[in-house]
């Protein structure tokens, strides 16, 4: 059996069956019986195979497709059941239109979910939800402010519907304020994570010119999440780029940046050796040591 399934191919055809003839509780349970430890969850192969099938049942059943997807989506997320949350919220966005006020509702409280794997998944949704429904963006702008950290991770996550040429602006404008979040769990997927490797990959000049603008902050996770959107592979490929935005923060003694600069050109230093070497001698040499 394939590691990245636990499915076994007449447990395929079984799903196959109770989806279409719409008995989630026992699709379920043959989800529940191949759970894992790694988050109490099916595997992530084994959940996407219900959640494709599901979309295909409702999108060829015809009409009020919306409709089915909002009902559909609704009675997993209302389950005490992980894999049941997972699913529900892969869905419910797709019925964004026959009930947004539920739905955003919905969306706000999976995104707080005790479950990390949960929250994952949820951020994804906020994303989806954004790409085919721009209005979300106002309840978006709110949430960045919310009191729950796991909830203004959801909203980082959420740019990804802005991550193309037209409309990478809107990420970088949404994601600005929560560049000065203290939150470690919203930092470490901000910069390093979303504006580095994803953004940065994609748009290697237009993040630059972002992060740069950025760095100008006096705000110190700012700084922060600068100069660590270059402990990556964004940073592996365009290290002239990442050399040019640290040395904003060369006489910066504040020891979160410190940390953040000592930190990314270690990383660096694995990589471009020589250019690594030269910069910390002629801009970083004394503090470089660990206190």
């Amino acid at each position: 059996m394939n590691s990245d399934t636990l499915l076994k191919e007449s447990d395929k055809l079984k799903l196959i069956k109770l989806i279409n003839s719409e008995k989630y509780d026992d699709v379920l349970k043959i989800l529940d019986k191949v759970k894992t430890h790694h988050a109490d969850t099916s595997k992530t192969k084994d959940k996407r195979f219900v959640i494709r099938e599901i979309v295909r049942n409702i999108i060829d059943s015809g009409n009020e497709s919306v409709k089915k997807f909002y009902n559909a989506g609704k009675f997993f997320c209302d389950k005490e059941n992980d894999n049941a949350k997972e699913i529900g919220i892969s869905l419910i966005w797709r019925g964004y239109d026959f009930n947004p006020v539920k739905v955003k509702q919905v969306l706000l409280k999976i995104s707080d979910d005790p479950n990390w794997e949960v929250r994952e998944y949820a951020g994804n949704a906020f994303a989806d939800t954004l790409y085919y429904h721009n209005e979300f963006l106002t309840d978006l702008k709110e949430w960045r402010d919310h009191e729950s950290e796991n909830v203004r991770r959801a909203v980082v996550f959420s740019a990804l519907a802005f991550r193309d040429e037209k409309n990478y602006k809107k990420a970088f404008k949404l994601l600005s304020k929560l560049m000065k979040d203290s939150s470690v769990y919203v930092r470490k997927n901000l910069g390093p994570f979303i504006l580095g490797s994803l953004f940065g990959g994609r748009f290697p000049e237009e993040t630059t010119d972002f992060l740069k603008k950025s760095g100008k902050s006096k705000e110190p996770f700012v700084k922060w999440n600068v100069i660590m959107a270059y402990n990556n592979s964004f940073g592996k490929n365009h290290p002239d780029k990442a050399f040019e935005v640290l040395r904003m923060f060369k006489d910066d003694n504040d020891i979160r940046v410190i940390r953040a600069m000592r930190s990314t050109l270690n990383f660096l230093g694995k990589h471009h050796t020589e250019k690594t070497k030269s910069f910390i001698e002629k801009y970083y040499i004394g503090k470089m040591k660990h206190n």
